[in-house]
């Protein structure tokens, strides 16, 4: 006996498609695969400025390095510290601070010592951070009279 309409085939392809279609558009509408990303933990921005107190030190007399300092998230450095050369590249460097917090406000930091010595020294902020140590340019001179 012959059956009327479409034979049961068609519908069975009709209803694969559908499913299909909608399994498309699902997919579709839910959107990329969200991939967490922080910033890279040894790569952070630090700004501010460095000066020394008093402008011309005396030798013997105690120097005060004020920094003022900011990053571009908030970051706790392992260590930071104003490195100081002589002529002779010979090291004077000031006493580190350990565990600084930075974060995007500005906050002062002062580091004090003598130089015993007259002379021209070079001094510029350093920091340590996953147990590397980063120099912060500018490289700034001072002479000790």
């Amino acid at each position: 006996m012959p059956t009327r309409g479409r034979p049961p085939w068609v519908w069975f392809a009709a209803a694969a498609v559908v499913i299909a279609l909608a399994v498309v558009v699902v997919v579709r509408l839910r959107g990329p695969e969200l991939v967490d990303v922080g910033p890279p933990a040894s790569r952070v921005t630090i700004a501010g400025e460095l000066t020394l107190e008093p402008a011309s030190p005396i030798a013997g007399g105690m120097v005060a390095a004020r920094a003022t300092l900011s990053a571009d998230r908030d970051i706790t450095l392992t260590r930071l510290t104003v490195k100081v050369r002589d002529e002779s590249g010979t090291s004077h460097d000031f006493p580190a601070l350990e565990n600084v917090t930075l974060g995007t406000e500005a906050r002062e930091l002062v580091l004090r010592r003598r130089f015993d010595t007259q002379g021209t020294y070079t001094y510029y902020l350093t920091y340590q951070l996953a147990g590397e140590w980063v120099d912060l340019p500018p490289w700034q001179q001072v002479t000790v009279s």
